[in-house]
């Protein structure tokens, strides 16, 4: 459904993040990712994305890790989960109402 997802901006960075092999991500794979998942945001006005950038500077619930030197391709850093963080990010996802 392309309705709003009950989602606040920081459990979709965490899904997004927790989603990834490496469980970190630059911000335009995070984009990416909520996009893939959640298509109302195809459509929605642009300052979303300015949202998921306040989240992940905000929140400390995320940490930026900078790229290994073999990964240097591109600039930017990545994103993780603050461990110390993690089971707030957890707890905050099973409160939420999920309609798919």
């Amino acid at each position: 459904g392309n309705c709003k997802p009950p989602y606040s901006f920081s459990c979709l960075i965490f899904m997004a993040i927790e989603d990834s092999p490496t469980k970190r991500l630059p911000v335009k794979d995070i984009y990416n990712w909520i996009l893939e998942h959640f298509p109302y945001f195809a459509n929605a006005p642009t300052g979303w994305k300015n949202s998921v950038r306040h989240n992940l500077s905000l929140n400390k619930c995320f940490k930026k890790v900078d790229k290994e030197r073999s990964q240097s391709i591109g600039k930017g850093s990545l994103w993780c989960i603050d461990p110390e963080y993690r089971q707030n990010l957890i707890q905050a996802l099973k409160k939420t109402p999920y309609h798919p």
